[in-house]
């Protein structure tokens, strides 16, 4: 469910497909308010798949221009959340092999986390937090913040989400002092609260 936005061929964000109670395929993507206040939607350009099968990057960039989307529009957003929603202008077709992610509401913390991410515009990646959520005001808003236990996300990763144990959107970046080689005391991020969302 995760992809990446591409703006005008050198902005990213990112974001993630996202299931409606209609379980119906409407294509609507999640993602952060902070990247989108001043964007063209019509142009933004959704990449999926885009990814390597190990953890080192291959020496060849894979393949995007056929799993990709074209054109959105904004369906609702929240400043204080960070949170953004859109509905791209066409359904990803059967052969892109996407998933529309679940989500919990609750508000209620989980016992471990991950966030799955293209930090600085790289191909997909995956950071653990394998601690509970703790709720806490970040920029004003009641947000989780996830300690990371293994891997980081990076400048660039804002609007990826934030998947509880049951593998359901909780959460989508919104700040946070994570970078690669962040000393341990920066090894966390907060992500707006899908249940204040």
């Amino acid at each position: 469910s995760v992809c990446m936005f591409v703006v005008n061929n050198y902005a990213f964000c990112f974001g993630a497909l996202i299931n409606n109670t209609s379980s119906d395929g409407t294509p609507y993507v999640l993602t952060a308010n902070h990247f989108t206040s001043s964007i063209n939607f019509s142009s933004c350009i959704f990449w999926f798949n885009w990814q390597s099968p190990a953890c080192p990057n291959p020496s060849a960039s894979p393949p995007h221009d056929q799993v990709s989307i074209s054109g959105c529009e904004l369906k609702a957003r929240n400043a204080s959340s960070d949170f953004c929603l859109v509905k791209m202008n066409d359904t990803p077709p059967s052969y892109f092999h996407v998933f529309y992610a679940g989500w919990d509401r609750s508000g209620i913390p989980t016992n471990s986390s991950v966030c799955i991410h293209h930090p600085r515009g790289d191909i997909k990646k995956i950071s653990f937090a394998d601690n509970s959520t703790e709720s806490e005001i970040y920029s004003g808003a009641p947000c989780w913040r996830a300690d990371w236990t293994m891997g980081v996300t990076e400048p660039g990763s804002s609007g990826s989400p934030l998947f509880s144990q049951e593998k359901k959107i909780i959460g989508q970046l919104f700040g946070g002092p994570s970078y690669c080689n962040a000393s341990p005391q920066e090894m966390y991020d907060y992500y707006g609260q899908f249940s204040v969302s």
